[in-house]
């Protein structure tokens, strides 16, 4: 966890984040800590994507639950934007509620042709 509250840190010193949003990430890291896996609830978002029936992922992202909550605003909306140009009208309302309740599960399983999405929680 000492890798991730130094990475708020540079963020917060190259005036990438401001010091309220670096404080929220501090405390979500806080709540997200090793103790909850042992409560069964998931520590990671996991967001996969490949390509051409690739068996290797090309989007290969892993966040932490904590940090998953202050993102999923963005998240949710880049997910959903991309999503609609290929077609597909997904609620991604339940990636809210999933990072939320912190209970491990697949949220988003798309696959179109070889090309494949992946987002759940571990």
């Amino acid at each position: 966890m000492n890798e991730e509250k130094m990475r708020i840190l540079k963020m917060l010193e190259e005036k990438k984040i401001s010091s309220a949003e670096a404080m929220e990430l501090l405390e979500a890291l806080g709540k997200s800590s090793p103790d909850a896996a042992g409560r069964g609830k998931g520590r990671t978002l996991r967001i996969r994507v490949y390509e051409n029936g690739s068996a290797e992922a090309k989007v290969n992202v892993n966040v932490p639950l904590g940090w998953a909550k202050f993102m999923a605003p963005f998240i949710e909306g880049k997910i959903k934007a991309k999503l609609a140009d290929k077609g597909y009208n997904v609620d991604l309302g339940k990636l809210q509620d999933a990072i939320d309740n912190q209970e491990p599960m697949k949220i988003v399983d798309v696959q179109d042709g070889g090309d494949k999405v992946e987002i759940f929680i571990e």
